[in-house]
């Protein structure tokens, strides 16, 4: 992913050359850069091909050659050495295409699992805490006939085999269904296997339950099929498909039969499914029961830790898996902690310090032991996306963990970045004229990796229906299991690094976050960062909490920095530094002092907001923002408080057809008049 996210990048750089009315290049440098924009149209194509593999290919033995290969597709534009530079880099584009086609036709397949251990569904406990209505509703449709499947789906880890298994045990479901199967299906598994499965469980006489669990391949779909109807007629069977990847349309098609119900599970939304229940997070109620249960028994919480576990849960987030990990965590500490200590007071002491530190410390082992331990169900789920949903999630792993997204910002940056187009049949000049489709697409991508993946946690207050998307004000999170995942990743494929101390190895890394912009301040990483990535970094992102002295992060030869939020951080002015940054396309900063006129020297600026450090009521006019404002051809959103916009001259009224969002607190006339001009 992260050569694609490269790919991207780089021809989007080429695109804002090509494009800029205020850069001149002398032929035939136009024709060059355009060949080089053809090289990277090609080249996001044949990595694109990663996408159209099946859920049974392993991916993840095909990208560390990809990921290698990314660090020698260096491309030089010095005007000297141009011609030969992309003549080179064309060539090691083509020959990387043949390379990666041919490790696509040979990428290895999941093995497949002995039937035997599909339809052992012995050792899967049913025993659930919660989520009663949900089981509830699931029975009742199976036992009221309505409609033939039936899909349970859901975020990895949130109960959804536990809740089908729970109905497939219950008293009344077993009275109501005469025969019943159970087959985990997996990201490979063929229809035969699939009808070989329920066969086995379906038929009775030992010699059949034998046959289908010793032969392999031998008989087609059709003969199989037969056996089953035969076996079915004039009873009434629920199948249980676990952990379904993709529709199988032409088995679930022909076991359309009025007494055959079909409950499938999945982490994705099936298309074509008729009746879908999305399993839902436990409530805090819910999740404290089940955290107590698991460590203590029925009993629950001793009174001395209560309050404790309640903070532990909370950080939990509601999903089952996490706090049934957690949970085996603890009890293992509190049975080493009293195999130490026999004083009973001393050992109700020392468990409540090693509570106490895991429901406060930010980074505590026990969660990170249990990240690092789910984090193996969950990938899958990361992995089999495609190579544009991959570089969107692993971009919310910038954001600090147990917060709100807000969509408008997170559009923002991946504008700024260039992630938001789709490759198809598109020329340069066709992309030349996309009238902001970026904004509604990003929405519709975020759409999708909530309700499809189950990647993403809609607004708490909204139910399930009509999107919410569609009031992009609205906020979302991701799940602190899914963000431990995506800085894990981001960090390793060198995409984004998250700050977390003094001592970290950055070399290489392509953008750079910080939750404690502290972090900066301190010497061993600000030298860390100029030595190792400066030349590197395109995004620096300070979304700690507001600090309130200045960092020296103007200072550490950043030269191809496109998006830098520095809103938290507090300057004095603006650093003449950052106004060299010539690539920013976003810029967000904390500043009380009047702006320079060469803010305008940043001509691929498309995101501009400035804030005051601090509110001062002062008497008289506001300061205005430089007339440069106006000259800034590729401005979008202008967004600015407690100064006053500048009256535009006739030449600017261009600009401002073009900017989507202009938000000022100005009280000048002709800021109101700005303000009405632009649709919000």
């Amino acid at each position: 992913m992260a050569a694609f996210g490269a790919a991207v990048s780089l021809k989007n750089t080429i695109q804002d050359i090509l494009q800029s009315s205020r850069m001149s290049l002398v032929p035939p440098s136009p024709e060059i850069l355009r060949s080089a924009y053809d090289a990277m149209c090609c080249l996001q194509k044949v990595l694109l091909k990663l996408d159209e593999t099946g859920y049974s290919k392993i991916r993840t033995k095909i990208l560390p050659q990809l990921e290698s290969d990314r660090g020698r597709l260096s491309f030089s534009v010095h005007l000297q050495s141009l011609q030969q530079s992309v003549d080179c880099f064309i060539e090691r584009v083509t020959v990387m295409g043949a390379e990666y086609d041919i490790e696509l036709l040979n990428m290895p397949e999941e093995e497949g699992q002995p039937i035997s251990s599909r339809i052992d569904f012995r050792e899967i406990n049913s025993n659930m805490v919660g989520l009663s209505d949900q089981f509830e509703e699931v029975k009742d449709r199976l036992i009221k006939d309505e409609g033939n499947q039936f899909l349970v789906t859901g975020m990895a880890g949130v109960g959804k085999t536990t809740l089908v298994k729970r109905v497939f045990d219950d008293p009344s479901i077993q009275r109501h269904f005469e025969l019943r199967a159970w087959v985990k299906v997996g990201r490979k598994c063929e229809s035969n296997e699939t009808l070989q499965c329920i066969l086995a469980q379906v038929d009775p006489s030992p010699g059949t339950h034998h046959q289908m669990l010793t032969q392999r391949d031998n008989d087609d779909n059709k003969k199989l099929l037969g056996l089953l109807k035969e076996r079915l007629k004039d009873k009434k069977c629920l199948i249980v498909l676990d952990d379904v990847w993709e529709r199988d349309t032409r088995l679930m098609d022909s076991l359309r039969e009025k007494n055959v119900q079909i409950l499938l599970t999945s982490r994705l939304r099936i298309e074509d499914s008729p009746i879908i229940r999305v399993v839902r997070l436990l409530n805090e109620e819910e999740s404290k029961k089940l955290l107590g249960e698991k460590v203590f028994g029925e009993k629950g919480f001793p009174t001395y830790l209560e309050e404790l576990g309640e903070k532990i849960v909370k950080k939990c987030e509601g999903l089952p898996l996490m706090i049934i990990t957690v949970a085996d965590l603890l009890t293992k500490a509190n049975k080493s902690i009293a195999e130490e200590l026999l004083n009973r007071e001393v050992l109700n002491k020392s468990i409540h310090e090693y509570w106490t530190e895991v429901a406060e410390k930010q980074h505590s082992s026990v969660f990170e032991d249990a990240y690092n331990k789910i984090s193996e169900v969950f990938y899958p789920s990361y992995d089999y996306l495609t190579q544009v949903f991959k570089m969107l999630f692993l971009y919310l792993g910038a954001f600090p963990p147990y917060s709100n997204i807000t969509i408008h910002e997170l559009i923002f940056y991946v504008n700024a970045e260039g992630f938001f187009e789709q490759i198809e049949e598109q020329t340069l000049e066709e992309l030349t004229d996309k009238d902001h489709a970026w904004e509604f697409l990003l929405i519709d991508w975020m759409d999708v990796l909530a309700k499809s993946y189950h990647l993403l946690l809609l607004h708490a207050d909204q139910e399930e229906g009509p999107s919410w998307f569609s009031n992009k004000d609205k906020d979302c999170r991701v799940h602190s299991c899914w963000q431990h995942l995506c800085k894990k990743e981001a960090s390793r494929i060198k995409f984004l690094h998250v700050l977390q101390s003094c001592y970290e190895v950055m070399e290489g890394q392509r953008r750079l976050c910080a939750h404690s912009n502290s972090l900066f301040a301190i010497k061993e990483v600000y030298d860390s960062i100029k030595t190792d990535c400066s030349s590197t970094v395109r995004s620096l992102l300070c979304h700690g909490p507001i600090h309130p002295y200045p960092v020296p992060i103007h200072a550490m030869d950043f030269k191809l920095l496109r998006v830098l939020n520095a809103t938290r951080v507090r300057f004095y002015h603006i650093p003449p530094d950052i106004l060299k940054l010539v690539c920013l396309k976003y810029l967000s900063l904390a500043c009380n002092e009047e702006l320079p006129v060469s803010m305008s020297n940043l001509l691929l600026l498309q995101f501009l907001i400035i804030t005051p450090y601090v509110h001062i009521i002062k008497r008289g006019a506001q300061p205005y923002m430089p007339m440069g404002i106006w000259d800034m051809q590729n401005l979008r959103l202008l967004s600015v408080a407690g100064r006053d916009l500048p009256t535009p001259n006739s030449d600017s009224n261009a600009i401002l057809d073009k900017v989507l969002y202009v938000y000022a607190a100005g009280t000048k006339s002709c800021t109101a008049e700005i303000l009405k001009r632009i649709p919000n």
